[in-house]
């Protein structure tokens, strides 16, 4: 089902920035100004990439709330812009999950409400989570109905490290396998993980909760410093294939 959605964007008014090529930016306030700018001249992958180098910088602040509020919610309206409603839920999620509840915030609820189809999210388990590294970065969990009414699933998780900018990901993985389990409760297996270690995943809502032993070999499937714990947010029905 699709609905049509109006968003209001309640990004700050920004005097004096060209509306032409993305804007380089360094600092809170210039990444705002940049993406505001991108956003008025209808750039909003452009306007994306600049709000997500605000919260970046907005996470290093100290009593940085009102900041990453900001950022947040740049990132909400430049989402539903994108037509990516999960995503824009995803990033609305971050800043009521820290308990912000803003005039921005407050009036994107009704937004992405009206933007993000519910029942289509709840119709089963398969589909597409995220879950926040940080540093404006997600891993995900993407989990495909198989043809004999099975669930394979595949994480890729990431760490985002300081230099994230610079470098890409501190750390990545990668670990797939087949869920067993009912009702709300599975458990990862033909996942290759050596004997002791475990992946579990509580499906409560439209969400998943996922834990994992901790161990010298259980973290085997990525880089130092990964695992796969965490809260997921479910942004789509549909799974994202693997990339090769």
């Amino acid at each position: 089902m699709k609905r049509t959605v109006v968003v209001c964007a309640l990004l700050p008014l920004v005097i004096g920035i060209a509306q032409g090529a993305p804007q380089p930016c360094d600092t809170v306030s210039l990444c705002n100004a940049a993406g505001t700018a991108a956003y008025q001249a209808g750039r909003y992958e452009d306007a994306a990439d600049a709000f997500e180098r605000q919260l970046r910088r907005a996470e290093q602040q100290q009593d940085n709330s009102a900041a990453r509020e900001l950022a947040l919610n740049n990132l909400v309206v430049t989402n539903l812009r994108l037509m990516q409603p999960g995503q824009a839920r995803a990033w609305l999620n971050l800043a009521l999950a820290d308990g912000m509840q803003g005039t921005a915030t407050r009036h994107n609820l009704r937004a992405v409400s009206a933007a993000v189809d519910y029942q289509a999210l709840g119709t089963s388990l398969q589909g597409r989570y995220l879950r926040y590294s940080g540093a404006a970065v997600w891993s995900s969990l993407d989990i495909a109905r198989q043809p004999d009414g099975s669930y394979r699933a595949h994480f890729s998780p990431l760490r985002a490290g300081a230099k994230v900018e610079d470098y890409g990901p501190a750390a990545i993985g990668e670990l797939h396998g087949l869920l067993q389990g009912k009702n709300a409760y599975f458990q990862l297996t033909a996942a290759g993980l050596p004997k002791g270690c475990a992946v579990e995943l509580f499906h409560e809502g439209l969400d998943i909760r996922v834990l994992e032993v901790f161990g010298p070999q259980c973290q085997q499937y990525g880089g130092a410093g990964i695992s796969v714990v965490g809260n997921y947010l479910k942004v789509s029905a549909e799974p994202q294939a693997p990339q090769r």
